[in-house]
């Protein structure tokens, strides 16, 4: 089984190809790079496995930065990488996708991330378009996801690019559970930014900030009541506390006496 930090497995691709990609992709995953360093996280794939593929070389501007609820809003930039990843999706034979199926995606310069979310699975991907460079990136997904309807508390972070190693600008998506009615992160040096919030998913995105390792995404609900408070750079694989859903199940973390109840989510 390969962990989606796993290097990916090659496909058919020009002589070279495959080695100059899987160490891009590793480069970026690892390394922090000025306005283009990518993390990736999600609580349920550690048991999927990733890919990397190469197309034409397609050169695009420099300082591209959209967030997009939704496939209705995708800039031209980011519409291209959300399509490459229904192409991989459909050279794995993963699960039937769409552009219908865009929960939420987002761009910094050269990287964009996208989530897609189906009633029984998700498939996730970063794609790196460098100009004048063959597009490389990686994927994974499941088509069925146990953890699907079950969030750790009110909300769960799923995927993260930032342009500092536990900093700079930052693109955050994620799900929330009915309860949240606003969501905040805290930038760690006094500034915030409000998430946009639609149909159970958030999605965020930081201009010229500073955002430090110190930085807590914060929720609240309807009356203002703050919800729940976490650290935004915490691996989405990490819990302070073990969740079960209404039966008792085990659904995040390690077994414990002190486990608290996973919150439902429905899109």
């Amino acid at each position: 089984m390969k962990n989606i930090l796993d290097t990916p497995v090659e496909r058919d691709l020009p002589p070279g190809a495959a080695a100059r990609m899987r160490a891009d992709l590793m480069t970026s995953i690892r390394r922090p790079r000025r306005r283009s360093a990518v993390r990736l996280g999600i609580a349920t794939m550690a048991t999927a496995a990733a890919v990397v593929a190469g197309v034409a070389m397609v050169p695009n501007g420099d300082g591209v930065r959209n967030l997009a609820m939704g496939s209705s809003e995708l800039s031209p930039t980011l519409h291209r990488a959300v399509e490459q990843c229904l192409e991989w999706n459909s050279q794995m034979e993963r699960l039937p996708l769409s552009m219908d199926d865009l929960a939420v995606a987002a761009e910094q310069d050269h990287h964009g991330v996208a989530l897609f979310m189906t009633d029984t699975g998700y498939f996730t991907c970063e794609v790196s378009m460098q100009p004048h460079r063959e597009i490389s990136g990686g994927a994974t997904g499941e088509r069925v996801w146990p953890q699907r309807d079950w969030l750790p508390g009110p909300i769960q972070r799923l995927l993260l690019m930032s342009t500092e190693a536990d900093g700079g600008d930052v693109a955050v998506t994620g799900r929330v559970s009915a309860r949240v009615q606003r969501l905040v992160l805290e930038h760690g040096d006094g500034q915030t930014t409000t998430a946009r919030l639609a149909n159970g998913v958030f999605g965020l995105l930081t201009d010229d900030a500073n955002v430090t390792r110190d930085a807590e995404l914060v929720s609240y609900d309807s009356t203002g009541a703050e919800l729940d408070r976490r650290l935004l750079f915490r691996s989405s694989h990490e819990f302070d506390h073990c969740y079960v859903d209404s039966a008792g199940t085990l659904v995040y973390g390690e077994p414990g006496a002190d486990c608290r109840p996973a919150e439902p989510w429905g899109r």
